[in-house]
């Protein structure tokens, strides 16, 4: 029996835009990011930012050269939301914990280490002992509340990580084997979608597909177009009514799904997803 991986804390969710800018202002506009930092990255070739939204970081990544790194990352994942990163004690540790399971990882020289995401049925996982910024509980005019009291979408609680897969149940018992964690089975149906997923102490994964099969759907045509991979991160309002009259206000395009769901349309064309619903 292998030893459970240990995760401290959800780091961040990399995300990668060819609309460097058009990205940061929705973070900001529509969900009240605070923008940490912004940098450049000369050797990858990007625009980097890391912002907040409750207690979720984001990373955000742009080639800012051509045949960089980074450029080279959108020839062979595409745009969209690229991986979730973990905060491990120990990277040397958790990497040896994920080869025990099977897993194949690959370490870096900056202490990273990066799963295979054929592994993970299209979840691509970074482990860090870096604390991030997002995790500095004592920054200068954090609140914790502010979101869920003063910002209009009322945000609650953590992200959901929702990864489009060809077999839902199978990824998930993967994962809680692999974290220690019990596993749970989820139906959306407003958006045709059913699967199974872990929770964390900050964050969820789901691993979701169609409840019809259909290719037609949001599953069946993200797993057919993309593979499996993220599909979208998932934010709980208190309010759905009172944040699609906030995002109507913004004129911030989006799909309706019944009376629960609301789908952001991505910045970029095939981009990065974001639901918001008032369904835990």
């Amino acid at each position: 029996m292998h030893r459970p991986l240990t995760v401290e804390h959800l780091g961040q969710l990399n995300l990668f835009t060819r609309s460097f800018d058009a990205e940061l202002e929705r973070q900001q506009d529509v969900f009240g990011a605070r923008i940490l930092r912004r940098w450049e990255d000369g050797r990858a070739g990007s625009r980097n930012a890391l912002a907040l939204i409750g207690r979720t970081g984001i990373a955000t990544y742009a080639p800012a050269t051509p045949g960089g790194p980074v450029a080279h990352e959108f020839t062979g994942n595409g745009l969209g939301w690229d991986s979730v990163e973990w905060s491990v004690s120990s990277v040397k540790d958790a990497a040896a914990s994920m080869r025990n399971h099977g897993f194949r990882v690959t370490e870096s020289a900056d202490a990273r280490a990066f799963v295979n995401p054929e592994d993970m049925h299209g979840l691509a996982l970074v482990l860090t002992e870096r604390r991030d910024e997002t995790h500095d509980r004592d920054l200068a005019g954090w609140k914790p509340n502010f979101w869920s009291d003063e910002h209009p979408l009322g945000l609650l609680g953590g992200v959901t990580v929702k990864v489009v897969a060809a077999e839902p149940e199978k990824a998930a018992a993967g994962l809680a084997a692999l974290v220690g964690r019990e596993a749970y089975a989820v139906e959306r149906k407003h958006v045709n979608m059913a699967g199974h997923g872990v929770r964390f102490g900050d964050h969820a994964v789901e691993f979701v597909g169609s409840t019809t099969g259909s290719e037609a759907d949001l599953a069946g045509v993200a797993l057919a177009e993309r593979g499996e991979r993220i599909f979208c991160l998932t934010f709980t309002v208190r309010d759905l009514l009172a944040a699609r009259a906030f995002l109507v206000g913004r004129d911030v395009p989006f799909e309706q799904f019944g009376r629960y769901s609301l789908l952001l349309a991505p910045v970029d064309a095939g981009g990065a997803r974001i639901e918001i619903t008032d369904v835990g």
